[in-house]
């Protein structure tokens, strides 16, 4: 699947870019912690697409500065609002992760971890996964940052790890050397992978465009 971030400033700009997206993406993410303004209800109600909901913080790679209680708060507003999945930091504090999945309803959590600073050797990648598969979240995301083409290795040989033990999994590198694993995450058996509507609308670095994506991936499946 390919999930399709939503830059926008304001949910009249976020629902006209969403009209756009839904034909080209299985899922979209709105990407609350680079709005000013949002209208949950107006938004979700607006797709015709799955949506997730993200508030991403500056410390894992975002533009949010809010604490965690009016994360939680903004988060659960977007599950009342019936977004199909929400993605909870797995930095935030385990009271907080605890309520999320508790009380999620049909609603999805991803449980998500962006490791700015490089990429963790395999023992620790698999130690993060492991604490993360035990929150019962329903899907977990590792993100990390490729300093070189090895990395992207390590990461993607958490997909089979994964659904070896019946864990669904969102894993790949960020940066420009982390592309080929954004291609390579869906084909390898990741749950979804993220491409920007256009370019000059990426939501992380060495995210590609849609188009960039599927011609990619057409050429590395034929």
């Amino acid at each position: 699947m390919i999930c399709i971030p939503i830059v926008a400033k304001t949910s009249d700009s976020a629902i006209r870019k969403m009209a756009r997206a839904q034909p080209l993406a299985d899922v979209i993410e709105i990407r609350l912690d680079l709005m000013e303004e949002f209208d949950l209800n107006g938004i979700i109600g607006s797709a015709t697409r799955p949506v997730m909901v993200t508030y991403r913080s500056r410390g894992e790679g975002g533009a949010g500065t809010v604490g965690h209680e009016t994360r939680v708060r903004y988060l659960r507003n977007a599950m009342e609002a019936g977004a199909d999945y929400v993605d909870v930091e797995f930095r935030m504090p385990i009271e907080h992760q605890r309520l999320m999945v508790r009380t999620k309803g049909r609603c999805k959590i991803v449980m998500s971890a962006h490791l700015l600073d490089g990429t963790p050797s395999r023992e620790d990648l698999d130690r993060v996964f492991r604490k993360m598969a035990a929150t019962g979240a329903d899907i977990v995301k590792i993100v990390t940052w490729a300093r070189e083409w090895e990395d992207n290795f390590r990461v993607l040989e958490l997909i089979p790890h994964a659904r070896a033990v019946g864990t669904e999994i969102i894993a790949f590198c960020m940066g420009p050397l982390g592309r080929i694993s954004r291609v390579l995450c869906p084909l390898m058996g990741g749950y979804m992978t993220f491409a920007a509507l256009d370019r000059g609308e990426e939501s992380a670095s060495g995210q590609l465009s849609v188009d960039q994506m599927n011609m990619m991936r057409e050429v590395v499946s034929s």
